[in-house]
């Protein structure tokens, strides 16, 4: 029997996609005793899975030196003989080493192929979904196929009640549909504008007879009051809720608009339907999992999906990717999944 830790991904987006493999290795793998090493954040996204004990850790232990040595530390004494690291970098390869870990699988990359001695090559897998290459690397350590499940969320007593408040709070009961936006990207190059985000918000709330609940986090909260305005049915939630509440929340929207980030994945793994604004993404390795979807994209343009965190263009080709894309072609996008 083996005794295995999983490094499980920092971010909500990639923990969500992470799912599916954890899962599976979890279904492939009844009798090994698994350990998942996440933030602590994020354990709702796997509470529901049996069989796994979930060692959280702090913020301040994600990054840095003083993460490494603390790490070391925590899992040592756990004593397992095998690690699957879904993470890419260095720094948690050096953990799993350090840690004393016999068996070390992971993809190879960030110079760090010395520290595994079961190095997959990430070229095998170039063009499937990060998911599906989440799903790979438990494969290649169980030898066997690993059963597949899109991701899903599971949603406590404690967090319904916790969104129904809200709901209360501003009006929303069973008869008030309304429309879930995330108003602001964390990376700038993936950020199309407080304003246009506020006049769609205007247009869905006219003419779809809605109300708009904004979702984000805590220093995106400035960026919601500049969409929410004076305007009663436009609610601005940002930094209100954990993730688990902006789940349940979601999972009573008729529809998420935003781009493609950890709250589109949420919203994907609640069920509901998607309008995901695309640019500096690449939305054929990290666009949500989901086939309610529709992916707003100028593909034309000769550096779409560049994956940098802010847009290296020059004057008119700066932020071409969001500036193209119209408030009238969200709402007609959010329009048409609306009356879906």
């Amino acid at each position: 029997m083996h005794k295995i830790i999983v490094r499980a991904p920092n971010h909500l987006g990639d923990l969500l996609m992470a799912k599916p493999a954890i899962s599976g290795l979890v279904k492939a793998r009844p009798d090994e005793r698994i350990g998942l090493l996440l933030p602590d954040w994020a354990e709702v996204i796997y509470r529901d899975l049996e069989n796994i004990k979930i060692l959280p850790l702090k913020p301040e232990f994600l990054h840095g030196g003083n993460a490494i040595f603390h790490q070391r530390d925590f899992i040592k004494g756990e004593n397992f003989d095998t690690g699957i690291l879904l993470t890419p970098s260095f720094s948690s390869a050096l953990v799993f080493y350090l840690s004393g870990i016999k068996s070390r699988f992971g993809y190879k990359g960030d110079g760090r192929n010395f520290l595994l001695n079961h190095a997959v090559d990430p070229a095998e897998v170039t063009s499937e979904h990060r998911s599906r290459k989440y799903v790979y690397l438990m494969k290649s350590f169980t030898g066997q196929n690993v059963e597949y499940n899109p991701p899903q969320i599971y949603i406590s007593d404690e967090s319904w009640e916790a969104a129904e408040k809200e709901f209360k709070k501003y009006g929303i009961d069973s008869s008030v549909a309304f429309i879930a936006v995330a108003p602001q990207a964390v990376a700038e190059s993936r950020r199309w504008g407080s304003d246009n985000y506020a006049a769609l918000a205007e247009r869905l709330v006219n003419e779809l007879d809605v109300k708009i609940v904004l979702l984000g986090a805590p220093n995106e909260y400035r960026a919601g009051e500049k969409v929410a305005g004076t305007k009663e049915k436009i609610i601005n939630l940002c930094g209100k809720t954990d993730i688990e509440t902006a789940a349940a929340i979601l999972s009573r929207s008729r529809l998420f608009v935003g781009n493609d980030s950890g709250l589109a994945h949420l919203a994907a793994a609640a069920g509901i339907p998607l309008v995901v604004l695309s640019g500096a993404d690449r939305p054929s390795e990290t666009s949500p999992i989901s086939e309610k979807k529709v992916v707003i994209i100028r593909d034309n343009l000769d550096c779409i999906s560049c994956v940098k965190n802010i847009c290296p263009k020059k004057d008119d080709a700066f932020m071409r990717c969001m500036k193209d894309i119209s408030v009238d072609e969200v709402f007609q996008a959010a329009r048409s999944m609306f009356a879906k």
